[in-house]
């Protein structure tokens, strides 16, 4: 197969493809806040009418904030299927929120802020960081809740602090959470003896691709959050939260070296078998792009390769999606095997190209 164009700028480019703290372990942080306008019912329970009043006075609102020309509000109702698609890979937006009448979203240019209007709440605004970075999270989109205020009433009681749809945002409407990857503790076996412990911390733990549960973690990979809202400050909040989480990062690491102690064999055969795998494979499915991925991942963490960085490797986990291959195809010129027919084929063709191209100078340590 040959390429004559195509179209990954954005996505090399975008946030997480940049280096962040602790980033061997976590990929990405974001924090999100959840508010609601006064004098308005929450959105499940707006009439047509008021939904779009709201949803015309959030948007109005983003006019008036600091670089208004950054920010690009959007009805969901405008957007294609593959645009759904898109954004919900990037976790911008979650898919359920396109089945819902009078939803959109406002989004800045450089993707690491994000809101949803009128899904669960009015309005959830959403800061993302790469990496294990809480504290710039917190602090951009603290700093677009205090611009937004200035132009929207949000619902709040002195007993209750922001009210919002769902009990647990009660208080700071803050949802904290981080993509965190645990090969070793997969391995071990260890999963749900340092998801409880979390759990007393005031964590959930549940698998970041596939079933949202912690049973089937596709690649390893997990997303932690905070449990609730109302207990404490924003600043307790979120250093309660980095506690919990960098104890499964450090037992993750302590595991890693221990395994690797014990079953070099092993391991080192599941991590040459992903290079062979990327190497010759000429169909790669989703499921298995997000595999290999994950595997070349601990293989670095362990020493086992190099000639690539984690940074780069999260970002590949967002090129390896249906979505944002689906798109790529479209925006390019792609001369693909005769017997390479349908979308599906070609997706899962140009995944193993894409996939060939990032870990071409990745190197065994042998």
């Amino acid at each position: 197969m040959s390429k004559n164009s195509s179209s990954e700028g954005q996505t090399l480019d975008a946030w997480y493809s940049a280096p962040g703290p602790e980033n061997d372990i976590t990929l990405s942080t974001r924090v999100r806040l959840a508010r609601n306008l006064a004098d308005f019912v929450f959105p499940k329970y707006l009439t047509s009418d008021d939904a779009e009043r709201v949803q015309t006075l959030i948007f109005d609102s983003f006019t008036h904030v600091e670089d208004a020309e950054n920010y690009q509000a959007l009805r969901a109702a405008n957007l294609d299927a593959l645009g759904q698609r898109i954004l919900t890979e990037r976790g911008i937006f979650p898919y359920s929120m396109y089945a819902q009448p009078w939803t959109g979203g406002v989004l800045r240019g450089d993707g690491k802020v994000s809101c949803s209007v009128n899904s669960e709440d009015h309005l959830r605004i959403a800061s993302f960081a790469s990496g294990f970075d809480c504290e710039s999270a917190f602090v951009e989109s603290k700093r677009l809740d205090s611009e937004l205020q200035n132009y929207l009433q949000f619902a709040a009681s002195n007993e209750f602090g922001y009210l919002t749809s769902l009990m647990r945002d009660l208080g700071s409407g803050m949802k904290l959470s981080c993509v965190l990857h645990l090969p070793s503790m997969v391995m071990a076996g260890t999963c749900e003896k340092f998801f409880r412990a979390a759990m007393l911390d005031g964590c959930a733990v549940t698998a970041f691709f596939g079933p949202n549960d912690s049973s089937t973690p596709l690649g390893s990979f997990f997303l932690v959050q905070n449990r609730q809202a109302y207990q404490g400050s924003e600043d307790e909040q979120v250093a309660r939260f980095e506690v919990a989480v960098l104890k499964l990062i450090e037992n993750e690491r302590g595991l890693a070296m221990n395994l690797l102690d014990g079953r070099t064999t092993r391991i080192k055969d599941l991590i040459y078998r992903a290079i062979a795998t990327v190497k010759y494979s000429r169909l790669v499915t989703n499921r298995e792009g997000i595999d290999l991925v994950s595997k070349i991942k601990w293989g670095l963490n362990l020493g086992l390769l190099s000639g690539i960085k984690h940074n780069e490797l999260t970002a590949l986990l967002y090129r390896v999606q249906n979505a944002h291959l689906t798109y790529v195809i479209r925006n390019g010129t792609f001369n693909f095997e005769q017997d390479i027919a349908t979308e599906d084929e070609k997706i899962e063709r140009l995944r193993a190209l894409v996939l060939q191209e990032a870990l071409s100078n990745v190197h065994l340590e042998l």
